[in-house]
């Protein structure tokens, strides 16, 4: 009976510890760079090695439209590789919305260009070879068929240069919830960024960074969705300004911990008015100007995961946005797991 009872107990620690595996995922964790000038700080290589990065997603050019032109912009800076690091480099490009205006445009010429450009970069910074290459683009219904039809070309051209890679992309959320207007992209795998998700300017009391029930309400089918999919999730913050005549601006990587000086007097939940006249973060800001502040918090960020835990029924890479030592010290390893 003793032995019984035992084996019992045995069977039921068991059970809740299967439990609680089967709920709690583990995340594959990268991060973005996304600076023309490569930079790693110290905080950013600690985060990476303690979470076991296997890559460094690195933007390294934009492709624009300038007097009708397809043209690189925003290239990286040369520099010299840290070999401490022992990440795999990823390359990004960002695409500008009217890159896939003109029905008439020559993707073979781009997506040669864009490949050769890539090669150049990698080798010149003395860059291990890499395995897979992430377009950033925001397509529309009106410029869907272009952008398909240039990713097909761009794996195609990838495979008959002998450069084997897989082409990926990212996704909006508008993207997903719109799924048969918008079309899937003929890739090997797409980026859902889960930010950015309304209009900073737009006067909405909710965090247009990362709104959560924007997200719920946007992502209703993504357990459904043909394609294979990671996650992008932000770290960054802002703060909105606006001056006395209700225009409004955007300051970049300003958070609550910077309003702690006198100039600043607290108005609202997140709300401050601008007391005494100066400089922040390189602008200058009139006495009874408004800031706004919109940042992320560990708990919106474990409520995002959560959330796309319990909709997904599989473990999904986690690509955060951006690596960047002032917004990585705001959480602990165990917030970005």
């Amino acid at each position: 009976m003793k032995r019984l009872i035992i084996r019992l107990v045995v069977l039921v620690i068991f059970c809740i510890s299967a439990i609680s595996c089967s709920k709690s995922k583990l995340h594959d964790v990268d991060f973005y760079h996304w600076k023309t000038t490569y930079e790693v700080g110290n905080i950013a290589k600690d985060y990476m090695n303690k979470l076991q990065s296997e890559s460094i997603y690195l933007h390294v050019f934009d492709i624009v439209r300038r007097n009708n032109k397809i043209i690189p912009e925003a290239k990286i800076v040369p520099f010299e590789r840290d070999t401490t690091l022992t990440q795999n480099f990823v390359p990004v490009i960002f695409v500008t919305h009217n890159v896939f205006n003109n029905q008439n445009d020559d993707y073979e010429w781009l997506a040669n260009s864009i490949l050769r450009l890539t090669n150049q970069i990698f080798n010149s910074n003395n860059l291990p070879p890499y395995s897979e290459l992430q377009i950033d683009y925001d397509w529309t219904k009106s410029t869907r068929d272009n952008y398909f039809t240039f990713l097909k070309i761009l794996a195609d051209k990838a495979f008959e240069n002998n450069i084997s890679i897989k082409i990926t992309c990212t996704i909006r959320l508008h993207q997903i919830k719109d799924v048969n207007t918008m079309g899937v992209p003929p890739v090997a795998k797409g980026y859902l960024m889960c930010y950015a998700t309304t209009d900073p300017t737009d006067g909405m009391d909710s965090n247009s960074i990362l709104d959560i029930n924007l997200l719920k309400n946007y992502t209703q089918n993504i357990d459904t969705y043909p394609l294979e999919l990671d996650f992008a999730l932000p770290l960054f913050s802002w703060g909105v300004v606006t001056n006395h005549l209700g225009k409004t601006k955007l300051i970049n990587g300003l958070s609550v911990s910077d309003m702690s000086s006198d100039s600043f007097k607290k108005i609202g939940a997140n709300k401050y008015e601008v007391i005494e006249d100066g400089f922040v973060h390189s602008l200058y800001l009139n006495k009874g100007f408004t800031i706004e502040i919109e940042e992320i918090t560990p708990q919106l960020l474990n409520n995002a995961k959560s959330y796309l835990d319990e909709k997904l029924n599989h473990r999904y890479h986690i690509l955060y946005f951006q690596m960047s030592d002032g917004f990585l010290k705001r959480f602990t390893i165990d917030n970005l797991k």
